[in-house]
């Protein structure tokens, strides 16, 4: 019998459960059948073998068991001490380790990691384009930042012939395919490894964070957790609970530790709208915000089949 989990959650369920009322009960709105419903939060924000991989053949669920089991306990006790009061900066650090897991254990992003990388690898190609290393540098780092590219690295691209080069390239992309098994289980060395978190990670503590609070609670959680613009990554917000949302924004000198001030209601709306607009299928909080979200988001949201 296999007994190994294969409901793997992409939002953990620590953070979707403090999106619960004062009763305990968890509301949730599903887009698929446009139901507003109690639930559950080990049925929401979820997919079957979304971490799983097969190395040699033999399926590995060490990913979903052990690396994020790790994280997400790290994580459930940085919450716990943000949403009491602790802004410091070792909180921030420690929060910014969890948000950079978080980016990259997406559902979108989790699929995407191997022609990723095979596209910055054949990219490597555009060493024989540039005049010098410092050219080629600034055109690779503005395109793949975080990604280096040594001056010895580059010396040994322009030492091999193209066709030299290009087979190297292409060994390379074999051997990405080959390090994970099936092509259509996902690559999941970037949520392992420490140094592509610490990309991501460095990133956001290169920004200002503010702990935006509301004391009615209507803060909402979609399944895209982390809301972001995709690339550059110039802005961060992610609702933590009913009562608190983060919001990360450009600084050219990041202030030490978080800082905390009341939300407006334009910055529940706002922020409600946008978790809204980007959720995939499940939204979680109270129910009277999810009933309001409706007219708001447009024909995505179905009537509510209770009110039929």
């Amino acid at each position: 019998m296999n007994d190994k989990p294969r409901k793997h959650h992409f939002v953990p369920q620590f953070w979707i459960r403090r999106f619960a009322g004062t009763d305990g009960k968890l509301w949730a709105y599903d887009h698929d059948n446009g139901r507003i419903s109690e639930r559950s939060s080990k049925q929401l924000m979820q997919i079957f073998n979304l971490y799983t991989v097969q190395p040699s053949g033999a399926d590995d669920t060490t990913l979903e068991t052990v690396d994020l089991n790790r994280i997400d306990s790290e994580g459930s006790a940085v919450f716990d001490r943000i949403l009491k009061g602790d802004l410091t900066q070792p909180a921030k650090e420690a929060f910014a380790s969890f948000l950079a897991a978080q980016v990259l254990r997406d559902p979108d992003i989790v699929t995407s990691y191997n022609p990723r990388a095979q596209a910055l690898t054949l990219n490597l190609l555009a060493a024989f384009d540039a005049p010098d290393f410092d050219t080629f540098r600034k055109a690779w780092e503005a395109q793949y930042p975080g990604a280096s590219v040594t001056e010895a690295e580059f010396n040994h691209i322009h030492s091999l012939s193209l066709q030299g080069a290009e087979n190297a390239l292409e060994a390379i992309i074999a051997a990405l395919d080959d390090s994970e098994g099936l092509p259509e289980l996902p690559f999941t060395d970037a949520v392992r490894s420490p140094d592509s978190r610490n990309i991501i990670r460095d990133h956001l503590l290169s920004l200002d964070w503010a702990l935006k609070t509301d004391a009615a609670a209507r803060f909402i959680l979609g399944d895209t957790g982390v809301l972001y613009n995709k690339g550059a990554m110039q802005t961060l917000s992610a609702p933590l609970s009913r009562g608190a949302a983060l919001l990360l924004t450009p600084s050219d000198n990041p202030k030490p530790g978080i800082s905390s001030v009341a939300a407006a209601d334009h910055d529940v709306q706002n922020l409600n709208i946008e978790t809204a607009a980007r959720s995939r299928r499940w939204i979680v909080g109270d129910p009277s915000q999810l009933e309001r979200l409706r007219s708001q988001v447009g024909s995505r949201l179905l009537p509510d089949p209770r009110k039929v």
